[in-house]
């Protein structure tokens, strides 16, 4: 008998909650379908905070992080609506991780390219993730190239025009640090292309130069040399063109008798054969076969050229 009273009571209690709820729910739909989210609340406290609040778990804690934004970044878009929060977690995932590369590597995209126009505070934001991201892994050929190419190419159409220049020539200077770390990696030399075509329309025709040949001197894609021939030849002219290329030729040809085995990027670390025997006693310090690192090589070769 206690039992079925038991029952009677909760069926009672059901059933009033169950009317209660179909009363009122036509009405919260029908607010339900005319209420949209227009911007979001950042309730995260400042990263250096973050940091301390995890408790020693910073790379799992922005794992998380990360996985939120990427999951936020689809909704957002389905919603058509920007996502205002996204710079401030990705900086908060920077400072839990610094080594954590994917947040760098997506920033332009996930900041710069979404439903709404990016506004010029977006590009600078998307800029300094990536100069943090260079500071945390200064050799990452990669991430040198992407940084470059955001700065000269994306980066600058959000910028009111006296900014625009300014980016470009910095971006160019990134593609060429991308260039001499990557060496044949990737697409890494033609970004060098991309970059000595920028400085050379600002007018800084040596630092195009340098570019050019530097890039030439790591490079063993047949159709870029080509390229950078060409490039070299139209900036300097064809005697000094032919001039540097056959001190490159030079220059393989010394380490592949030398040193056959090796690549000619580990040629350039290991600098050039040097015969003690020839350059004892000061004698022939002046030569060039006495030089002890390819920059010196390469200096004493251009005095020998000159007439």
């Amino acid at each position: 008998m206690p039992q079925r009273r038991a029952l009677l009571r909760t069926a009672i209690v059901v059933g009033a909650a169950a009317l209660c709820i179909g009363s009122v729910r036509a009405k919260v739909a029908g607010m339900h379908a005319h209420v949209k989210e227009t911007s979001d609340v950042h309730l995260l406290p400042p990263p250096q905070q973050v940091v301390a609040l995890s408790l020693g778990y910073r790379a799992a804690l922005a794992d998380v992080l990360w996985a939120h934004v990427l999951v936020s970044q689809g909704q957002h878009t389905l919603d058509r609506r920007k996502f205002d929060n996204l710079a401030d977690l990705i900086d908060t995932i920077n400072a839990l991780d610094p080594q954590f590369r994917e947040p760098y590597m997506l920033a332009d995209a996930l900041i710069m390219l979404q439903v709404t126009a990016a506004t010029p505070e977006d590009a600078r934001r998307t800029r300094a993730i990536f100069e943090r991201g260079l500071e945390s892994r200064p050799l990452d050929a990669e991430l040198w190239r992407t940084a470059g190419q955001y700065v000269a190419f994306i980066g600058p159409g959000a910028l009111p025009e006296g900014e625009r220049e300014a980016w470009r020539a910095d971006g160019a200077r990134m593609l060429a640090r991308a260039a001499e770390l990557g060496g044949d990696e990737g697409f890494m030399g033609w970004a060098a292309v991309a970059g000595a075509g920028i400085l050379g329309r600002q007018g800084e025709r040596d630092a195009a130069i340098r570019l050019l040949q530097r890039t030439l001197a790591v490079t063993e894609d047949a159709e870029l040399r080509e390229r950078l021939e060409r490039q070299l030849a139209a900036m300097v002219g064809e005697a000094k063109k032919e001039a540097y290329l056959r001190r490159q030729r030079e220059l393989v040809a010394i380490g592949r008798r030398a040193l056959p085995f090796v690549s000619r990027i580990e040629i350039d670390v290991l600098g050039p054969p040097f015969d003690p025997a020839y350059c004892a006693g000061g004698a022939n310090a002046d030569d060039r076969r006495c030089a002890l690192t390819w920059r010196e090589w390469a200096a004493r070769s251009e005095s020998e050229d000159a007439p």
